[in-house]
């Protein structure tokens, strides 16, 4: 009795209200914060490791949290470096897209091809539901032509109206960020957030004024760095404006230096297709010649006027220059995809030969961009159409397991791959495996059975 009075005078909601935040922040270092396709990250040749590097951060913190309450007391809890924490956290979205442009250039591409194979599948719907899918017409990719989404246009983009997009594009917190974060980084910012409410429950008195006494030192340093950030945004707009009009003055030279300055600075600029333009275009007019920059002016000619195997070829001449160049090869991609396109819209057969031709370019497309969404979509039904019921289904299977990348999942889509699964079963006199599949592609509930 005596023990059990003891544990009862050592709990306190103080206690209690911590140790839930430092559990939330233990799941925080356990769950990754950010995730892709990994064949995708692996064709692009980027790494997450750095970006994740912040549940080691969240770990640290529920040590504090764990300390703080099992061993020396909430009130020595460094609420400060909590603080700190939260807004480091809170600008996770800002770091990624600003200082990892392959990242965000891949979360937007991936984001935006979900979007158009949602649509397009939500539009003809009559159309996919048909087995044979002989009068279906597939619409041709748009490539991602800028990662640099925050430009300011005029002056009313300082009107408070406008300021949102600050917080969208500049800080990050778009849709397509968002389409790929993981628990982690929600998780952590919900350990934050209890943990700091814990530390402020004592007497009504004391949370006010421990309240107040923090946010006296912290507010004019979290509002100088939000300034900082702001300011380079709007640095970053002034300085691309001014290399548009050296550019057109023919001040060649300082559009060459400027913009590889300007990249290094403001890395979002790498994955903008008119600044790569621009500083190819500067570079041959003054005999600055790069192969990989002048395939690429040339291949986006060639693309702009849908001569699709021309551009191709210019974009994997400039791709073998600068492999790592993520933008050409998003452009290559979807050259290659457009022109299996034009070849499976040509298409009214069953067998016909170009709808084999489609499926050799659209399988292309997916070594050169792997876990291209509507490569994968317009391959599941390329096959159908040639009659390849069983690889259709394969692809079906890989268009369900790389859902589970996206915070939230396709509906539109994981039902049309159970529904090419199904087919595959009824073709092969799998009667109830097909109606099952059926049930499935209609019915999100039975995804899991």
């Amino acid at each position: 009795m005596h023990k059990l009075t003891s544990w009862l005078s050592w709990v306190n909601r103080q206690k209690i209200v911590v140790l839930i935040g430092a559990i939330a922040l233990g799941l925080g270092a356990v769950f990754p914060w950010y995730q892709l396709p990994p064949q995708g990250l692996e064709a692009f040749s980027v790494n997450l490791f750095w970006i994740n590097i912040g549940r080691l951060f969240a770990a640290i913190l529920a040590l504090f949290g764990f300390a703080a309450v099992f061993y020396y007391g909430i009130s020595r809890l460094p609420r400060q470096l909590f603080w700190i924490g939260l807004v480091a956290v809170l600008l996770f979205p800002y770091c990624v897209t600003t200082l990892s442009p392959t990242v965000s250039f891949l979360a937007t591409t991936y984001s935006s091809q979900n979007d158009r194979v949602s649509a397009h599948i939500d539009r003809n719907f009559s159309e996919v539901q048909a087995q044979w899918k002989q009068s279906i017409k597939l619409n041709p990719s748009k490539p991602t032509e800028s990662i640099f989404d925050l430009r300011i246009t005029d002056s009313r983009f300082f009107q408070m109206p406008s300021w949102e997009r600050v917080w969208m594009e500049g800080f990050g917190y778009n849709n397509s960020f968002f389409s790929f974060i993981g628990r982690g980084w929600g998780v952590t910012v919900t350990g934050l957030v209890i943990s700091l409410m814990g530390g402020y429950l004592e007497t009504e008195e004391s949370e006010l004024h421990n309240l107040l006494k923090d946010l006296s030192k912290l507010l004019p340093s979290i509002g100088i760095l939000l300034g900082i950030i702001i300011c380079s945004l709007i640095w970053a707009n002034i300085a691309n404006y001014n290399l548009s009009e050296k550019f057109a003055k023919g001040e060649y030279q300082a559009v060459i230096a400027g913009s590889r300055s300007l990249a290094t600075l403001y890395p979002p600029f790498k994955g903008d297709t008119a600044f790569i333009e621009r500083l190819g275009k500067a570079g041959l007019y003054t005999n600055q010649t790069n192969l990989s920059l002048v395939n690429f002016i040339r291949g986006l000619e060639s693309y702009r006027l849908a001569d699709f195997d021309k551009a191709r070829d210019y974009f994997q001449l400039s791709l073998t220059e600068e492999p790592k160049n993520f933008i050409v090869r998003g452009y290559l991609a979807s050259a290659v995809f457009n022109k299996g396109i034009d070849y499976f819209n040509g298409s009214n057969q069953l067998n016909s030969p170009k709808a084999g031709g489609a499926i050799d370019l659209f399988d292309q497309v997916l070594e050169i961009f792997p876990s291209h969404v509507e490569a994968l979509y317009a391959l599941m039904i390329a096959r159908v159409v040639n009659g390849q019921f069983d690889k259709s289904a394969q692809i079906a299977k890989q268009i369900i397991e790389q859902n589970k990348y996206f915070q939230i999942q396709n509906n539109s889509l994981i039902g049309q791959a159970y529904l090419h699964m199904s087919w595959n079963d009824f073709a092969s006199d799998r009667i109830p495996e097909a109606w099952h599949l059926y049930r499935q592609s209609i019915d999100d509930s039975n995804w899991r059975k």
